[in-house]
């Protein structure tokens, strides 16, 4: 016997990454999606009759998944689950609400269609399910208390291989809840996202104009700050933008550059940062 044999012999390895699943908690249906991370494990789970996205974050313990039910860094139930190994089709395990000991049978099963995750933000009204259909990628806004699609958007640029792919937030600072998502990586720190409005009186969301790189929404100040690294850190731009009629319109511009000298950033004219 080899010693890459032993260590899968002694040591359990855990392949999979992303997974969704449906049961039940008791007799109450839910869908439960599950990332693995080494002996790392967190998701989201939603009861069905209420559609609102709960964390859970946990691990793997000598071959046994234990999840907490998270409401901000509050623990509010665990979910425990024997003898957990990769690649099964069905779990059997318990849920306990940890303030009244109630403790309840959970059933997860595979679901067949691997390519629709829950996100784990949602709004007030809306939850979101990111989906591929015939190679064609699309998000799903579903109304919570009716469970029925409000809205679906194809999102060409963007992939939805996860439950981080949506964030929610008032963008254009007019009370009503958006969403972003699409989010692409550059050198350094630098990202951009895909900005989602909603319009009421439409009664939809919309993709805005929004652009930007490490784009910041200041909601008491009503301003947006565009943050974009250069050269390891040695220039940083800082742009700031207020919106008008669903446009960014620039305010100010700051360019700080990297001071050997100093041993930190100076503040130069903009034209410095060009």
């Amino acid at each position: 016997m080899n010693f890459l044999k032993l260590i899968f012999l002694f040591f359990p390895v855990f392949f999979f990454t992303q997974v969704s699943y449906e049961g039940k908690i008791g007799n109450y249906p839910i869908e439960l999606v599950l990332n693995i991370d080494g002996k790392f494990a967190d998701g989201i789970y939603i009861y069905s009759k209420f559609n609102e996205p709960i964390s859970i974050k946990g691990i793997i313990e000598n071959g046994h998944l234990i999840l907490f039910e998270l409401d901000g860094d509050t623990r509010k139930a665990k979910f425990y689950f024997n003898n957990f190994k990769d690649g099964k089709e069905e779990y059997l395990g318990t849920w306990t609400n940890l303030k009244t000991e109630v403790q309840l049978n959970v059933y997860l099963k595979k679901k067949a269609n691997q390519k629709s995750f829950l996100q784990s933000e949602s709004t007030k009204q809306f939850y979101f399910r990111g989906t591929e259909e015939n190679e064609e990628n699309y998000l799903l806004i579903i109304d919570k208390k009716s469970n029925q699609i409000f809205q679906k958007m194809k999102m060409e640029e963007c992939s939805f291989d996860g439950i981080y792919d949506v964030s929610v937030g008032d963008y254009n600072f007019d009370g009503y809840e958006d969403f972003s998502s699409c989010v692409q990586s550059y050198a350094g720190p630098n990202t951009s996202k895909t900005y989602f409005l909603f319009d009421n009186k439409k009664n939809e969301f919309f993709a805005s104009d929004f652009s930007g790189t490490s784009l910041e929404f200041d909601e008491k100040n009503k301003l947006i700050t565009e943050t974009n690294q250069c050269c390891a850190g040695a220039s940083i731009v800082k742009n700031i933008y207020k919106v008008k009629e669903n446009k960014m319109v620039l305010v100010k511009e700051h360019c700080y550059k990297w001071s050997e000298k100093l041993q930190k950033h100076i503040e130069k004219k903009p034209k410095d940062c060009q």
